[in-house]
């Protein structure tokens, strides 16, 4: 898929980052209740002013955003009618070439999420029974492993340089 490039959310797209939230939830965390959901989006609102709020969009549309703070992911969110064409991944490696993203916390009940973060070099370090909200929702810390991640970037432009040899 092409996509446009990654760019900075404005403010005034604050709602709209909200939506694609929501969306995505809804699909993807079928283990949380319509009150924890109501209760996380004004958490969620009340909280993006102070991360670095990042999207890719295709057609003028958002596709996709990532939200980070102190070399941390904050939020990593994906519509659902463009799951698994490559956004989130895009948008984790921005993170970690352009921003040194290293961490993030993932629900544990969140299967695909925490297979996605391993596929890319992650590791879970800490474990917590609750939320950071105090919620029954198990959350994994995970980290990047830098060696696993070092051969990633290493692959990435040896992929990117043959490309280029072809032309």
């Amino acid at each position: 898929m092409i996509v446009n490039s990654i760019r900075k959310v404005k403010e005034i797209e604050h709602l709209q980052v909200l939506k694609l939230w929501e969306d995505s939830v809804r699909a993807s965390h079928d283990f949380i209740t319509e009150t924890d959901i109501e209760d996380y989006r004004e958490r969620i609102s009340n909280s993006l002013i102070n991360m670095e709020l990042f999207c890719i969009e295709k057609a003028e549309e958002m596709q996709g955003f990532i939200a980070l703070a102190n070399y941390k992911i904050q939020l990593l969110f994906v519509h659902p009618k463009v799951y698994r064409q490559g956004i989130g991944k895009n948008l984790i490696d921005f993170a970690i070439q352009h921003h040194q993203a290293c961490m993030v916390d993932v629900n544990a009940q969140n299967t695909r999420a925490v297979s996605f973060y391993k596929s890319l070099g992650f590791e879970v370090y800490q474990k917590f029974p609750n939320d950071g909200a105090g919620k029954p929702y198990p959350v994994w810390s995970l980290r990047l492993n830098h060696i696993k991640s070092k051969e990633n970037i290493w692959q990435d432009w040896k992929n990117k340089l043959a490309s280029i040899l072809k032309l």
